[in-house]
């Protein structure tokens, strides 16, 4: 993983662009997100591995994974660890298509950009580390979705891993928008990506690049740990 992020070239924008600058384009309107790829390349294949490896430092054993989709990857993680517990949050076919082919894990079929809390057990929370892997650009509205991870983690949650597009590594840091992908509502740049956290009530432990997929191996996804205090055993 690399760990040099983007610096601004542009004034960031505020809360109304969720800290993009100022003239990018986002979507006016996005489809749901059906998470149908074949197993030929391995989107984000770092990602989970990264936050298995921070459980175990935390001594947690737990893992919620916000914007589960279809939780191939969530799979892998129960086929090497099937002592831990594993709970999914997702909407609509995606959530029935794990009820009905995952038998591992519990699955919470959940609105992220209206939902305030999920309904999950205090004493599994305390014991939990959050995942969102590529789910916040799928979102018009991604402050819901957010205000969710940052009250797991006041709940007693160990951290957040959060991944997300770079777009200064992908389709470049003045690029207009919106993004090429289709399903995408908006991309940020990682100094942007950073402010909105910031913003949003998240202290930074870690911020990097990890690699997008297994067959290009390039560095254009962003990979952050998040907490809401210090996390032992990390450095910014």
């Amino acid at each position: 993983m690399h760990t040099k992020t983007a610096t601004s070239r542009q004034p960031i924008g505020g809360a109304e662009t969720y800290f993009i600058r100022s003239g990018y384009r986002s979507r006016t309107e996005v489809e749901y997100f059906l998470d149908e790829t074949d197993d030929t390349v391995i989107w984000q294949p770092d990602v989970y591995p990264y936050a298995a490896a921070r459980a175990q430092e935390l001594g947690r054993d737990v893992v919620i994974d916000i914007g589960c989709g279809r939780a191939g990857k969530l799979a892998s993680l129960a086929g090497e660890y099937p002592a831990w517990s594993y709970i999914g949050v997702d909407l609509g076919d995606n959530l029935v298509w794990c009820r009905d082919n995952h038998p591992f894990g519990e699955w919470i079929d959940v609105d992220l950009e209206s939902a305030e809390r999920l309904p999950i057990d205090p004493s599994l929370v305390r014991r939990s580390i959050v995942v969102c892997s590529d789910v916040i650009e799928h979102l018009m509205n991604p402050m819901p979705a957010l205000s969710l991870i940052r009250g797991l983690l006041m709940e007693g949650s160990a951290a957040a891993v959060l991944s997300t597009p770079a777009r200064e590594c992908r389709s470049g840091y003045d690029a207009p928008g919106p993004p090429r992908n289709p399903s995408h509502v908006r991309e940020w740049a990682s100094d942007e990506f950073q402010a909105l956290l910031r913003a949003s009530g998240f202290e930074i432990h870690y911020a990097g690049l990890t690699r997008s997929d297994d067959a290009s191996n390039g560095l254009s996804t962003q990979l952050l740990l998040v907490g809401s205090g210090e996390v032992e055993g990390e450095q910014r």
